[in-house]
């Protein structure tokens, strides 16, 4: 598909409503935060000594986010565990938060089990489900949203809720302390700039047509580069990866040798709030990419702020993965290769 602007044709392609849940993205962001800061958490909440957060696939998308925005400032030892059972260090002191927008994801239900044996304080995010029944059952405090404003039900497009809201639950909780106002002056900029974003996305991606997107990023950023990486895999149906500076910098330059005239393509996510260390190494290795004679596409964010900065990043590789999906003429919502593998793992 070439016309991204035929909407009978879209709707042919997407018919559970990927485009329509990804234009309501800035929509569902301001609302689960304005949601999530209703939600009252016992104060005994900010004694905790270590945090593990449990979930699988985009229900992570918080956790990789949130480690990426706090940095070197994250005030106390952090976890994630995507498999079924909780490390044999988490006791009292340990809040696991377990998020699963569907809420019935048997590996964070199992984690879920092991908080009640090990005693661990808990916080949940989802949707419904046994996870949310769990949460009442045991008295847990829960953000449980209604979706409404991801109309299509994927999950990866339920970024609003399971990013903003994991943020807001463990601000509540004073576990990570965040002004209201810094993300509220955030998000009131990405409404004044998201359409531009996605002109953006719908012109960028005629570029990653029959190549493999290689991404590049830092710092607060390194969070994005997964949920881009996975929105490519899931939605784009193509093959992505992603590498963080400046670990990259320490392997990845001699792997740029081979092979020759590969379908690589490196995508640049670039700030100004990169610390000046990794501005340096970021046009270094752009420097090197090139001298190994291979594409390079850049993203520089235009934010005020840190949190500007993963909004962009979030809605541009949400636009971008969209549409890189429909000239493909694949249905963005479906995956169909993860239910095979789902429906032969159970039966």
């Amino acid at each position: 598909m070439q016309d991204l602007n035929n909407t009978d044709e879209i709707k042919k392609l997407d018919p559970q409503g990927t485009y329509e849940s990804t234009d309501l993205m800035v929509k569902q962001l301001k609302g689960a935060w304005k949601e999530v800061n209703t939600i009252k958490i016992p104060s005994d909440y900010k004694n905790v000594k270590k945090v593990v957060f449990c979930g699988m696939g985009a229900s992570i998308y918080g956790a990789l986010v949130l480690k990426a925005l706090l940095g070197k400032n994250i005030t106390f030892p952090t976890e994630t565990v995507t498999d079924y059972h909780l490390p044999e260090y988490a006791k009292e002191d340990t809040l696991v938060v377990l998020t699963s927008y569907s809420g019935n994801t048997e590996e964070v239900l199992s984690c879920a089990e092991d908080t009640l044996v090990k005693k661990c304080k808990a916080l949940i995010l989802t949707k419904g489900g046994r996870l949310a029944e769990f949460a009442k059952k045991n008295n847990v405090p829960a953000y449980v949203f209604d979706g409404k404003l991801n109309p299509s039900g994927v999950p990866r497009l339920g970024n609003g809720y399971s990013v903003l809201g994991l943020i807001g639950l463990l601000n509540n909780a004073g576990i990570i302390s965040i002004e209201d106002k810094q993300i509220d002056e955030a998000l009131i900029r990405l409404g004044d700039k998201y359409q531009d974003l996605k002109k953006r996305a719908m012109v960028d991606s005629e570029k990653y047509l029959d190549k493999i997107p290689v991404i590049f990023c830092a710092e607060h950023l390194s969070g994005n580069a997964q949920i881009l990486r996975n929105q490519f895999n899931e939605t784009s149906k193509t093959f992505s990866a992603y590498y963080l500076i400046p670990d990259l910098n320490h392997h990845l330059m001699e792997g740029l040798q081979f092979p020759n005239n590969s379908k690589l393509v490196f995508l640049i996510i670039d700030s100004q709030d990169y610390s000046p260390k990794a501005r340096k190494r970021v046009e270094l290795t752009k420097d090197v990419i090139l001298k190994n004679n291979h594409e390079i596409l850049e993203f520089k964010t235009s934010g005020q702020t840190i949190y500007d900065d993963f909004l962009e990043v979030l809605i541009y590789g949400s636009y971008l993965s969209l549409f890189v999906a429909l000239r493909y003429n694949q249905n963005p919502a479906i995956n169909p290769w993860v239910d095979y593998f789902k429906q032969n793992l159970s039966s």
